[in-house]
């Protein structure tokens, strides 16, 4: 038999072992999920503060940009001013402006303070009349009529507001330090239908941006316009691209892939034009302090697994140490040494095991012991039937003897009668082989009818059909006879008639078949035998019993018939399964 890969103790101290280590490495990897997340909720929490604080700050710059125009544009005094300046520029149509004239308008916009700093206030007029909060020396802004975005503002209505978004620098003076700003412009006009004029504010971007430095130094912050455009940003060379897309939501925050890096990204809406402000944080760095932990955690697990591991492995040693022991001993029995013990006591179910074991060897011991003892009786009543066989043996030869006086003085009939009296005899003593040929066998069923034939005078025909191949099969002694003597008996009714023998091989069974044409046997009767009821007649059910016991399931008997047509019995004999039986001899035989 093939020996397992692993023994039952190995098994249980394996399992044992997985079933510490599995949970283990489970715990630990739902623990780096959860410290993730939870640092990665943090990071969000975080990111979305910090947002809160700049949006704040943000708001207020553009607020004050807002509240800017309002106090120019509702300002009266301002208003008729400029009325005053345009209608003079019309009428004096020199193009050349006296700003000295006009002081009011400049110190009205000088006199203006803003959230955050410098802020450039400028109001286009038309036909090319500006003012400034700055100064205009060397700085002509009457390029501004051209630009797309302000011909574009020109068809819009009357008091609209559009968030220009970042443009370079137009302050020739302070491009270099500021190169970028942030424009929002107004229409508005002087008179009714009169052509519209334009308020623009401007503030430097790095007045944004410093907001996003001061309040998120580890987060890169951007402001966006309505189409997404970055308007300020927190490295300057991003102004003016397209931020990434955000993927799907995924709670309170989105995931964004750029420069093969990922980011936890943050959102606020602003309430003007649309605009949006979006915090990064790098996914690496929120999540960056679980390695630490990881690992140390990893370590202590681990070094508390190899101690409660050593400690699992000792105890479940010597836990299964009987079991171990129990084995060895089933072993050496099995291999003939019946005199060892396990000795495995104990109060527990091993204990109760090793002792039954113990006790069921002791036992085996004493009933092997016994078996000898009646194996020596048996030879010795084997001798004793032995020498009881002299008086059958006596027989046998004085029946011969008889035999033969009867031929000498002339009565063969007698002598044929006592020589087949005298061969039954003999099959009936002879025990030396439990199976016979089948030829000899029906010899003997022929020895039978010489008898019955003469004790009681009637014709009794035996056919006998045997297949060449057939001829030398064993079968049991006295297998044939009983059917023979039941269909002369009940087939027969002890009259006249016919009995045939036939046999043929119908691999893998040996067919042997004993017909009568007596009378029969009604179809119910024969249903109820086949359905498994007792057959009748004695010697039928011997025959039957005994060739079960010697076959099982591999033998079977069949029968067929008709009320006055006979009765067929077919035998099926499994070939050659039984022929080693033949060579056994009998302590009996003589």
């Amino acid at each position: 038999m093939r020996q397992p890969v692993f023994s039952w103790r190995q098994r249980l101290i394996l399992t044992s072992l997985l079933c510490l280590v599995l949970p283990s490495i489970l715990a630990l990897a739902l623990t780096g999920m959860y410290t993730k997340n939870e640092l990665r909720n943090k990071a969000v929490a975080k990111a979305e503060q910090s947002l809160e604080v700049a949006e704040l700050y943000e708001s207020n710059l553009m607020r004050d940009m807002i509240n800017a125009f309002n106090s120019i544009q509702y300002d009266s005094e301002m208003i008729t001013e400029l009325r005053v300046a345009w209608n003079k520029f019309r009428s004096d149509k020199t193009g050349v402006v006296d700003f000295f004239s006009f002081r009011k308008i400049s110190e009205k916009l000088d006199h203006l303070t803003f959230f955050g700093g410098k802020t450039y206030v400028s109001i286009l007029l038309p036909d090319g009349l500006y003012f400034t909060n700055f100064s205009t020396y060397k700085n002509d802004l009457s390029f501004m009529y051209k630009e797309p975005w302000l011909e574009a503002l020109s068809r819009e209505p009357v008091n609209s507001t559009v968030w220009h978004g970042t443009q370079p620098n137009y302050v020739k003076a302070d491009a270099d330090k500021d190169p970028h700003l942030i424009t929002i412009v107004r229409t508005f006009q002087l008179y009714a239908n009169s052509p519209n004029a334009y308020l623009i504010l401007s503030k430097p971007e790095e007045q944004f941006r410093q907001i996003f430095s001061k309040y998120a130094e580890d987060q890169t912050m951007m402001l966006l316009d309505a189409d997404g455009k970055i308007v300020s940003h927190t490295d300057p060379a991003r102004i003016g691209q397209f931020a990434p897309d955000p993927a799907p939501d995924a709670g309170p925050y989105r995931m964004i892939r750029e420069g093969g890096r990922g980011y936890l990204s943050v959102s606020h809406s602003l309430p003007f034009a649309g605009w949006s402000m979006r915090s990064l944080t790098p996914y690496e760095s929120a999540t960056s302090n679980v390695g630490p932990l990881f690992n140390y955690v990893s370590v202590l697990q681990l070094v508390l697994f190899l101690v409660f591991a050593g400690l699992l492995y000792y105890l479940l040693n010597q836990w299964t140490l009987p079991i171990k022991k129990l084995a060895r001993t089933a072993s050496k029995v099995e291999k003939g040494f019946l005199e060892e013990r396990s000795r495995v006591r104990g109060r527990d179910e091993i204990g109760h095991l090793g002792l039954a074991f113990d006790q069921m060897l002791d036992r085996v011991e004493e009933m092997i012991a016994q078996v000898e003892r009646e194996q020596t009786r048996k030879r010795m009543a084997e001798l004793e039937l032995l020498q009881a066989q002299m008086n059958p043996h006596f027989l046998f030869n004085t029946l011969n003897s008889i035999r033969m006086r009867a031929i000498l003085k002339g009565e063969a009939e007698i002598g044929g009668v006592l020589g087949s009296l005298s061969s039954l005899l003999r099959m009936t003593i002879n025990r030396n082989n439990e199976f016979v040929a089948l030829h000899e066998e029906v010899e003997t069923v022929r020895r039978y009818l010489d008898l019955v034939q003469f004790r009681h005078g009637e014709t009794v025909k035996l056919k006998v059909q045997l297949a060449s191949d057939a001829w030398l099969e064993l079968i049991p002694r006295f297998t044939l006879q009983p059917l023979v003597e039941n269909a002369h008996l009940h087939g027969l009714r002890q009259g006249p008639g016919e009995i045939a023998i036939s046999a043929w091989k119908q691999p893998p069974y040996l067919m042997i078949q004993v017909r009568d044409d007596g009378v029969g046997m009604p179809e119910d009767k024969l249903a109820e035998i086949r359905s498994g009821a007792p057959a009748t007649g004695i010697g039928l059910r011997n025959v039957k019993e005994r060739l079960r016991i010697l076959y099982g399931s591999l033998f079977d008997m069949e029968l067929s018939g008709a009320p006055g047509s006979g009765l067929s019995i077919t035998l099926k004999i499994p070939i050659g399964a039984r022929e080693e039986q033949s060579h056994v001899p009998s302590h009996a035989g003589g």
